[in-house]
């Protein structure tokens, strides 16, 4: 019986490794609809032709916090550009987030209660998880995980992205 029961778990683990689809450089991105602090609602649709800078992240997550000042400089340095959004999709519920956001504000447009999203891109469910968009619609950059953040190598990519 022991046997079976090994068996059957091996299985299952192998499944279900095999069923979590990780996204390569150039695969199409997933279809999304994030609701806005601002109250406006943003799918992958109304990003048609733009370039498309996601952040993962949740509140209580100190790398998500620490980056933020860079991240408002990327901002900053694109903002005359309206082929680019810079997007966070967070895990938080929207009125915890606006009690942070006093705290520490944060240029990007926040998306709240993103989880079902943030479990199509991040499949790792590691956070902080960057992920850069192409206008064609495809996966230019992700690092979820693979390395710490750098606001450079973000910057790099957003450029090569807007080519």
């Amino acid at each position: 019986m022991t046997k079976k029961l090994l068996i059957l778990l091996v299985l299952f683990i192998h499944f279900s490794a095999v069923s979590q689809q990780f996204f390569k450089i150039d695969d199409t991105a997933p279809d999304f609809k994030l609701w806005l602090t601002d109250g406006s609602q943003l799918t992958n649709n109304d990003t048609k032709e733009k370039v498309v800078v996601l952040k993962f992240w949740f509140t209580s997550c100190m790398p998500c916090l620490t980056d933020i000042p860079k991240l408002n400089n990327l901002v900053e340095e694109f903002k005359k550009r309206d082929d680019i959004l810079f997007i966070a999709p967070a895990l938080d519920r929207k009125s915890v987030i606006e009690k942070l956001l006093k705290v520490h504000p944060f240029s990007f447009k926040i998306a709240y209660s993103a989880m079902d999203v943030s479990q199509k891109f991040n499949k790792q469910q590691v956070y902080p998880s960057y992920f850069i968009i192409n206008k064609k619609g495809k996966i230019a950059y992700i690092d979820s995980g693979s390395k710490k953040s750098n606001d450079k190598d973000l910057r790099k990519a957003i450029i090569e992205a807007l080519k």
